[in-house]
């Protein structure tokens, strides 16, 4: 290999078929059975292909899967890689949807190629635009304020409260639950809509705490998997808490925030604060940080040395030496523009470095040459036997941490 003379990526994580499972998912289930090699491999090649196409506008829905990061003592994803096979008319059609990002990647493929799904002729359905409201009887809203009250360890009293709002979802975009404060804004929940969980359904709770202050907090699910509370109004117990339910229309206009309940504490038969929680439809997701939720530490992508490439995939980590976020961050910047460069030097006694991120991977094989002030360290593509040599400052910092005891 020759030095070259410009700039070239040598960054490209991808999936390793090998530390990944997959699984159906029908019923609001996944399988306990992993589903063959080739296919799990067919979904992981046709979720990195370029060629995508807009959702089409009416389509049925074939057969789901979820496809899982198995390393897990290394990293663990709290959401699977969704899969979902669609076809309109003769026409097939992947669906992928990263935990990452959120997006939704739908890939037009051949059926023969896909032999494990079959192509039935149900007539196509036309695409939700946007959520629709499910009409729920009263016997539904009453049995739903019966089933969550109980009392916790904490001697906390929580009612379900009427009404219980039920919506079917599209396949892709954002609920956002807005609340409105002295004319502020702040986003309480986003929630990324799936394409294998497709109704949701949200309500208020009320809290009484044994030192006689009450809460109101939202919560909502998806197909009955429960999602974290959040608060959105506390008194004390010389206040009482007031509500104002307005009502939904049957179909969430788009980009549009629609308010659904007031909020007021009464102290002294005199409003004291107020609050509007309000939910909007967004067709396209974006990241939103949701208010007064602390930052969860970034999953950004970690750098690990190991001697054998078994350490690695056995997740062998007292063999391994990680190397900590910012340094990682600086490789992993670094290898986005380099000059490639024969290897120098002997394999180090960390042999590889393994970049992890969202279960996507990159391994390369380490040189290292020792110099007098200084020790050079090369990185080698498995894939592409490409390879680039770190910056001197970065390079000492990945040295000075693969020679601690």
């Amino acid at each position: 290999m020759l030095t070259g003379c410009g700039q070239e990526r040598l960054l490209n994580l991808q999936p390793v078929p090998s530390y990944w499972s997959a699984h159906s998912f029908a019923s609001n289930e996944y399988s306990d059975q992993e589903v063959p090699v080739q296919q799990k491999n067919q979904f992981l090649q046709t979720c990195l292909q370029k060629k995508t196409v807009s959702l089409p506008k009416s389509y049925r829905t074939l057969q789901s899967f979820g496809i899982f990061f198995t390393l897990n003592d290394l990293e663990i994803a709290p959401f699977p890689t969704e899969i979902v096979y669609l076809a309109q008319g003769d026409q097939m059609y992947l669906a992928c949807r990263s935990p990452k990002t959120q997006e939704l990647r739908v890939h037009p493929v051949k059926a023969s190629e896909h032999p494990w799904v079959r192509l039935t002729e149900n007539p196509d359905q036309i695409a939700l635009q946007a959520p629709v409201s499910v009409p729920l009887t009263e016997e539904q809203q009453d049995q739903h304020v019966s089933v969550n009250q109980a009392m916790s360890a904490d001697n906390e009293f929580a009612k379900d409260l009427k009404p219980f709002h039920m919506f079917q979802l599209p396949m892709a975009g954002q609920l956002l639950f807005v609340m409105t404060e002295s004319g502020q804004e702040h986003i309480i929940r986003n929630i990324p809509l799936s394409s294998l969980h497709q109704q949701g359904e949200f309500y208020l709770v009320s809290r009484r705490q044994i030192d006689g202050s009450t809460s109101r907090s939202l919560t909502f699910s998806r197909d009955g998997w429960d999602m974290a509370d959040r608060q959105i109004m506390t008194a004390d117990k010389f206040t009482r808490i007031k509500t104002k339910q307005h009502s939904l229309p049957k179909t969430l206009p788009v980009n549009q925030t629609v308010p659904f309940v007031t909020l007021q504490g009464i102290k002294k038969e005199r409003v004291a604060e107020e609050k509007i929680l309000s939910i909007r439809y967004q067709p396209v997701y974006r990241p939103v940080k949701e208010y007064q939720i602390e930052d969860e530490p970034t999953r950004g992508v970690t750098a690990y040395f190991h001697p054998t490439m078994r350490a690695f995939e056995k997740a062998k980590l007292s063999e391994m030496v990680i190397l900590p976020n910012k340094l990682s961050r600086a490789i992993t910047e670094e290898l986005k523009a380099v000059t490639l460069e024969e290897p120098q030097g002997t394999r180090s006694p960390f042999s590889y470095m393994t970049l992890l991120e969202y279960g996507n991977t990159q391994t390369f094989n380490v040189y290292l040459k020792k110099r007098a002030n200084k020790t050079d360290l090369y990185l080698q593509d498995q894939r592409t036997k490409k390879s680039a040599r770190l910056s001197g400052e970065l390079a000492r910092q990945v040295s000075e941490k693969l020679a601690e005891p």
